[in-house]
């Protein structure tokens, strides 16, 4: 019996101008799941997430989220389905915390203005999830830049959604509130919720994920599950030498890189 897939993306391609950024892109994610997208700088990681999420339309191919294709939909009824959450908050207003998150709850209500009990609770719900509630009347722009990441992500869980697409979502983090954000990741994905997250720390991504996408030159390269991780892989994706080490308990394996890859036939120093 096949998994149900919450994300396919079917031989995607998408271009700025004549510098192609995802080439033949193809993708399958079945629901309540949580996979990392991992990758060097400019893999184009960031502009597939654009593409699943519907922001961008690739120039080839589809994207279906939960059996419906993306970009064919409209913006309430996509929203309803996705969520996506940016690296950074963008803002040109002076919205407080409790405004921002309730933002979430559009797909649902029509408008910010026309919030029912439900979405007042959803609201609750989200803010004390991500330990935010006592920011609820600062405006976002008056908090760092962590603050404003558990904001985002305050958001994105009051939305309800079926697919969280994240960029990023520990970028700025303390190292408590970085494990904070992926263990409400992971109870999000026990709800039967699918999560598809960037990360540059392989080692969080090795712990919470199940499984792992590597991008480079807009092209996947490999696919695994944490325990298939190894030094070679390192190497391909990111050109470096590193070892891969576990606990004594051998429940966490852990990259550690010690030099970058020197091309084939040159010697060591």
């Amino acid at each position: 019996m096949e998994a149900c897939l919450d994300i396919a993306v079917n031989s995607a391609s998408f271009a700025y101008g004549e510098d192609t950024v995802l080439d033949n892109i193809k993708l399958e994610i079945p629901k309540g799941t949580f996979s990392a997208l991992l990758g060097p700088n400019g893999a184009g990681k960031s502009t597939l997430l654009k593409v699943i999420s519907g922001y961008l339309e690739p120039q080839q191919g589809e994207v279906l989220v939960c059996n419906k294709r993306v970009h064919s939909m409209g913006d309430r009824d996509r929203s309803r389905l996705i969520t996506y959450v940016a690296p950074e908050y963008r803002s040109s207003f002076e919205f407080t915390v409790e405004e921002a998150v309730m933002m979430g709850r559009i797909a649902h209500s029509g408008s910010i203005m026309a919030q029912s009990p439900l979405d007042l609770e959803a609201a609750e719900r989200a803010m004390l999830a991500t330990k935010i509630i006592h920011l609820r009347d600062r405006p976002v722009t008056s908090l760092s830049s962590g603050e404003q990441q558990r904001v985002q992500i305050a958001r994105a869980i009051c939305q309800e959604p079926s697919v969280l697409l994240l960029d990023e979502p520990t970028a700025h983090l303390d190292m408590n509130f970085e494990l904070e954000v992926m263990e409400i990741l992971r109870q999000l994905v026990k709800q039967g919720r699918t999560v598809l997250a960037i990360f540059h720390d392989v080692n969080l991504a090795l712990r919470y994920a199940s499984t792992l996408f590597f991008m480079k030159q807009g092209k996947f390269v490999e696919s695994i599950h944490p325990d298939g991780i190894s030094p070679e892989i390192i190497e391909k994706v990111y050109g470096v030498e590193a070892r891969i080490l576990e606990d004594p308990a051998g429940k966490i394996r852990c990259v550690v890189p010690y030099s970058i890859a020197r091309p084939p036939g040159l010697p060591r120093a």
